[in-house]
Parts: C-alpha cells; structure tokens; sequence
C-alpha cells in the first residue's frame, strides 16, 4: 500500500490532458486527489499536437498557457486544404478570430511539453501525482475501488472512493469496468512524425485529402524553425476491410510531400514514426459505472471528423469534476449518482458531435471516394470565392461554433444550384473540351455508378453502413433547431 493513498478521495489514471484538467479541478474544489501515471513525463505521445481556441482557453484558466508560451510556439491562423495533391483552398482559417472569448489562433505544441505543464498545473492546484506508476487492475464498486499497480519491481494497491479513467484509448480502468467501448467503426489509426528542413515560417496547417487516405487524410503542422508534425490517419474498419498498412501510408505520404507540396523538397523526418489509435465521439457510451468514470480517449472523447482529442478530452474533465464532487458530498459511489455525468456531457457535445458523427459515417464508404473527393474540391473552391460559404459551410471540420442548420444550409443550397445547372455545365464542358470542379450530369452518374460498386463488392457490408447513416440521419434531423448554439462555443467557465 503506498503512503497515504488510503485517504485519497479520487485516483485519476492517466495524466494527459484529461486526467492533467480533471486533477486540477477536482483539487482547487479541495478534492483530494491522486493522479497514477504510468509513464515519466515528459515523454513522446502519438498526435497531432494541434491545439485549437477552445483549448488554448482552458489552458489559460488553468495557468500553464503563459509557460508554454515561454517557448513562442507558432501561432496558427491560415490553413491549406490540398485535394489529389491540388492545393483547393489557402487563406485564413475562417472560423478564427471571430469571438472575443477565444483566442484568434492555434498552436502546435508538442505532448512531450503540453502534458508535462499541464501536470504541472494538477499539482500546483493541489494533486499528488505519481509516475511510472503503471495501472494494471481496477476493483470499482458502489462502496468504493482498489487499484493494483506497478511501479518498477514494487507491487502496489491503492483505495479510493472513486476513480477517472483517463487512460487513454485502451483504457484499463474502462475494460475493467467493462464499458470501454471497442468499434473499428469510430477508431482511428494514425502515424506521426516530426520533420524538419521545410522552408518558410508561416503557421500555416495543411489538409491533404486523397483515395489512399480514405477515409482519413494527412497532415503538416508546423513549427517554428523549419520543422513540422507530419502524420496520416485512417479509420480502423477501412485498415481491416482492405488490408492497409498505415506506416506505409506514412512513408509513401512523406514522398509526396516532398515532390508535391511547396517548400518541402528538402523535408527529412527528425524522429522516428510513432503509431497510435483513437477512438471518436460516435462510439462514446454512458461512461459511468459503479465507483468512477471515463474521461478523454477513454471515454471517446475525439471529434469525429478530424480526430482532434485534446480540447474535447479537457471539456470531458471539467465535466465530469463536478459529477464526482457531488458524489463525494453525497457519500454515494454507485452507478445511478454518476449518471448526471452522462446527461451533461450529452447536452455539451451532442449538439455538434451528432452532426460531426453523421459526417463522419457518410464518409466511411472507400467506394465514394472519388466523387467525394471532387465534392471536397469543388466545396474549397467555393470557399476561396465566398468568405461565408468558408465560415457557415466549411465549419464541420474544425469549426469552433458548429452549427448543423448553418452548414446544412449553406451546403444544400450550393448542391441544388449545382444539381439544377450540371445539364449546362456538362454541354459547356464538351465545347469548351476541359474540365471543371463544378457539378455535371456526367458526376452525377459517377455518383451512381460508385454507389452500385459498393452494393455489389459486399452487399452486406453496404447494407449495415446505410442503415448507420439512416439512424444518424433520423437522429440528426430530429434534433436540428435553426437557432441552436454550440455549447463549446461558449466552453465551461463563466
């Protein structure tokens, strides 16, 4: 039994950005908490290491965003959408800077530094923490949890009244509890490496969107000095289905990078290829059981179109903190106390991540890939010409207001118009002998004709993918309220 653990209220496993953020309130509402990290920080994690607005803010109130500005990361304000290796869209990112409360950029910051400051953070405020303390087992019941861990050659067993699974996508504490969830159908896989000897110094966040990465995309995030992060993501079921093999996908994209992508000719990647997974808001369960939670990752806590988990897996935290407060006061631990964890962050995310979710399942057919891909082009194209079509239609990737009836909107306008003038566009095409990213009879039978490919490669598979899209859809539509507001917009402070 390690010493003083006996009278900890709260054992939080995991001390990345959830458990870091859920340590830290649960501290300064005088919680007596302890955070089991298995690694010794800082140390390298998987990622993208993009933190939005939203993120950058709760960093702030936590009181470590100053620190890790110490280190001038660079800020993001532009973003390139690269379609089949054709830049389609460059410019300001369109949904930055639009609101006093959020900060007009992002940063790429690396995990090794983010999650150490963030930790930091929990045990200024308060928090114990110990590290290389790895988690291997979890008793969680109604009258409280006991926890078997290791560290070193030492075996340790610790007591608490609750626990917080933030222990990432194979979540130990979620698999004892037997609520993780575990759906190649809402896990993403992805490889990331940091490259240097790119020319220029502009943050600038490049999207590269092809039929390899499908469904998925790549990614440039730079940093300061000449270097980046460069990675590739793709959904877990299309690596099973087809047998893709996603360090290759990292390989064969670093070569595109350099004979394609302006000022990346003489990139070289400075660290070795890192693997790792996520799983994504659609597959989030009720994420409350008896004794504890799951928060983050292992809660699927990532949103659900761009995999971004850092900001979401913070919200998922200081949700969750007031849930256990009042268990605490309460004296009660059992299942039915924590359910209110469940409804608030239901009434948090779904608004956007039902949506994100739906678009996110429409895309999971490899099959459509080409003509989503031209849709994906012509749609860049209409937001380089129309900065509000760039701020209302393209919010469902990154947006930080994401407003379904506003983008479905925007974007089913442009569809009818494109629909109704394709028999035009298709006759002006043959006279002028070229083509063109607008809508044409000849796209919609393409439309067609990759729909029927789908049916006949595997008809069950495409059975149980419409009907995903059709509950998502039902699901979606019923709640779509023209006037509704995106909660994270407005975040969990006052």
């Amino acid at each position: 039994m390690a010493a003083g653990a006996r009278d900890v209220d709260v054992i939080v496993a995991g001390g990345g950005p959830a458990g870091s953020t859920l340590a830290w309130d649960l501290a300064r509402r005088g919680v007596r908490v302890l955070v089991l990290e298995r690694t010794r920080f800082p140390r390298e994690k998987v990622c993208g290491d993009y933190v939005e607005p939203r993120g950058l803010r709760i960093l702030q109130r936590m009181g470590c965003l100053e620190q890790l500005e110490e280190q001038t990361p660079l800020p993001i304000t532009h973003s390139t959408t690269v379609v089949d290796w054709r830049r389609r869209y460059v410019g300001e990112i369109p949904f930055y800077g639009g609101s006093d409360r959020l900060p007009p950029h992002g940063y790429i910051i690396p995990r090794d530094r983010l999650d150490d400051a963030m930790l930091q953070a929990a045990e200024r405020q308060g928090a114990s923490v110990h590290q290389q303390t790895l988690v291997t087992a979890v008793h969680a019941a109604s009258t409280g949890v006991e926890v078997e861990a290791r560290r070193g050659g030492r075996r340790l067993r610790y007591r608490s009244r609750l626990i917080a699974g933030a222990d990432g996508a194979n979540s130990v504490v979620g698999t004892s509890a037997g609520v993780l969830v575990d759906d190649p159908r809402y896990t993403a896989v992805a490889q990331r490496a940091y490259a240097a000897g790119i020319e220029g110094d502009r943050g600038e966040a490049a999207f590269f969107f092809e039929e390899k990465l499908f469904p998925g995309y790549g990614w440039m995030f730079p940093l300061a000095g000449g270097r980046a992060n460069v990675g590739v993501g793709i959904l877990s079921e299309t690596r099973r289905r087809l047998g893709v093999n996603v360090p290759e996908l990292l390989f064969e994209f670093v070569e595109r990078l350099r004979r394609f992508q302006p000022g990346c000719a003489r990139l070289e990647l400075c660290s070795s290829p890192l693997g790792g997974i996520v799983r994504t808001y659609g597959g989030a369960g009720h994420n409350y059981f008896d004794g504890g939670v799951l928060v983050g990752d292992a809660g699927s806590f990532v949103d659900p179109m761009t995999g971004e988990g850092i900001t979401p897996a913070a919200e998922s935290a200081l949700l969750a903190a007031p849930v256990l407060q009042d268990a605490l006061e309460a004296r009660r631990f059992d299942a039915e106390q924590l359910a209110p964890f469940e409804t608030a962050f239901r009434a948090y995310f779904d608004p956007a991540m039902t949506f994100l979710d739906l678009c996110a399942c429409i895309l999971r057919n490899r099959t459509l890939a080409p003509p989503w891909l031209k849709a994906l082009a012509r749609g860049c194209e209409l937001a380089q010409a129309e900065p509000a079509f760039a701020e209302g239609g393209g919010g469902y990737f990154g947006g930080l207001d994401v407003r379904p009836f506003g983008i479905l909107a925007h974007i089913w306008t442009r569809v009818a118009g494109d629909v109704v003038l394709a028999g035009p566009r298709s006759f002006g095409a043959l006279l002028r002998q070229r083509g063109s990213n607008a809508t044409t009879v000849g796209d919609l039978v393409a439309w067609q004709a990759a729909w029927l490919r789908s049916l006949a490669a595997d008809p069950l598979w495409h059975a149980r993918w419409t009907m995903d899209v059709q509950r998502k859809s039902v699901r979606v539509l019923s709640r779509l309220q023209p006037t509704a507001a995106d909660p994270r917009a407005a975040g969990l402070f006052d």
